[in-house]
């Protein structure tokens, strides 16, 4: 199990700089449909790699319980 954590540190760091990255990368870019449809899919990737990790470590304490 331990490992599977490692890996969700991981994940959740790697989501982290790539917020980072993709703020400095959109910063005074054209308000445009395009570059707002970019980021909100950079977003929504970000939100669902979260998810999973919410939902691995929920299933974790059900096992647990």
């Amino acid at each position: 199990m331990e490992d599977k954590m490692d890996k969700r540190i991981e994940v959740l760091e790697a989501i982290a700089k790539d917020m980072k990255d993709d703020a400095k990368d959109f910063d005074g870019k054209p308000f445009n449909g395009k570059i707002v449809g970019e980021y909100f899919g950079c977003q929504g990737a970000a939100i669902a790699a979260l998810c999973n990790i919410v939902k691995s470590l929920l299933e974790k304490v059900s096992y647990d319980t």
